[in-house]
């Protein structure tokens, strides 16, 4: 943590010019933690000279504590994570973590009606319940639904204001306004207390935005660098990330095709655990998921759940 004397800002700490104070603001930096996520190029664009960008963020590592240093993998396996249960009985069960853990992207693929953001809702409404800390949602399909949260928060027994008023939600219009909240809003919400940062979906307005594959490659390249502030907030902030997303035919032969999340290698290289999710019949309420790259569970587990009005079960 920084050792701040009373009546000194962050800004103080790093004994910046009034030019370079100046040029922060208008980037939008508001912490010291907030600084770190940035890399030297980023503060260079911005208009700070490179061996000032490189000074400051070197007096912030050393404000928070955070210097460069490798670690014992025997630390490592003594760590603590905190984790939420997100409520569905097998994947609390079957999951290493016992839930779902701080400092990870998790992402939750599949077809519409399969049941991505009723879980949305009801890991923010658990991260609230539970006293992990705050969640903001960010809702990229406009299908955010304070009743529903209402009902999943009676159903675990919480009151359901004091849930709403510490879900903060977000619905940006377009892929520059999502990664502006991200880099730079977003980070207020998490040094304020959210804990937990759910998307739904992850994917919704490049592929409306990106169309043709003559867009392609700058639609993967703007996905990267989002997913890559969300890594950032994970790291720095503890944060919890679950993404849901939608899927992809993939031919195969014999004129079959197979589901995969849209995204490709990008999301698949930068998430650390992700899922896929499938309801085979819509009118049933029961579907089931499994892991497609989660560390530490077989890829043939399988996991049962069940939809209902107040959540998933």
């Amino acid at each position: 943590m920084s050792r701040k004397r009373e009546g000194e800002s962050w800004l103080d700490e790093l004994e910046a010019g009034p030019a370079t104070r100046r040029k922060l603001e208008e980037l939008g930096v508001i912490s010291l933690e907030h600084l770190v996520e940035f890399t030297v190029d980023e503060l260079v664009d911005a208009g700070i000279e490179p061996s000032t960008a490189e000074r400051l963020l070197a007096r912030a590592r050393e404000a928070l504590g955070r210097r460069p240093r490798a670690v014992k993998a025997s630390e490592l396996l003594k760590a603590q994570h905190r984790a939420v249960k997100t409520g569905v009985a097998e994947l609390d069960e079957k999951t290493p973590w016992g839930g779902l853990r701080e400092a990870f992207i998790y992402e939750f693929a599949g077809e519409f009606g399969a049941g991505k953001s009723m879980l949305a809702h009801q890991i923010a409404v658990r991260s609230v319940a539970e006293g992990f800390g705050g969640a903001v949602y960010i809702d990229t399909e406009g299908t955010f639904s304070p009743g529903l949260v209402e009902r999943i928060a009676r159903r675990f027994g919480a009151e359901p204001e004091a849930v709403l008023d510490k879900i903060s939600v977000y619905v940006p219009d377009n892929v520059s306004a999502l990664e502006a909240f991200v880099k730079s809003e977003l980070p207020g919400h998490l040094r304020e207390g959210a804990r937990a940062v759910v998307v739904d979906t992850i994917t919704a307005l490049y592929r409306a935005e990106f169309v043709g594959r003559e867009s392609l490659s700058e639609r993967q390249q703007r996905l990267h660098y989002l997913v890559d502030w969300f890594r950032r907030h994970a790291r720095v902030f503890s944060a919890l990330v679950v993404f849901t997303n939608q899927v992809m035919d993939v031919p195969e032969a014999f004129m079959t095709s197979l589901k995969r999340p849209a995204g490709g290698n990008v999301l698949a290289h930068s998430v650390n655990a992700r899922f896929m999710m499938s309801r085979p019949s819509k009118q049933k309420p029961e579907g089931h998921m499994w892991p497609l790259d989660v560390p530490g569970m077989a890829p043939d587990v399988k996991i049962q759940y069940r939809l209902a009005d107040d959540g998933l079960y």
